[in-house]
């Protein structure tokens, strides 16, 4: 994977991944779990990689391919974000 790649989708997740944890800990007074995150950030992850269901996309498509590929992307620059995120608050507990 191409690292500027990488980089701009962290950058576009940064602000979602942050907001995230502040509503999150503002809530229940807590870090998420890994899964209480994930199954968030999904709900979000349609705007950053597009619905497939509306997009007609047919698996083993070069769509299919590509979406899969930025999904991909996207998800391993979603972990690093996460990762950094409970670094930074465990600091502050």
């Amino acid at each position: 994977m191409d690292s500027v790649d990488l980089e701009g989708i962290k950058r576009d997740v940064s602000h979602k991944v942050v907001d995230i944890f502040e509503s999150f800990e503002e809530h229940n007074n807590r870090l998420p779990t890994l899964e209480e995150f994930r199954l968030l950030f999904n709900n979000e992850a349609d705007q950053f990689i597009g619905p497939t269901d509306t997009l007609n996309v047919k698996p083993g498509s070069v769509m299919h391919s590509r979406l899969q590929e930025r999904e991909q992307k996207m998800w391993r620059a979603v972990n690093e974000l996460e990762a950094e995120q409970r670094f930074l608050r465990s600091e502050t507990y």
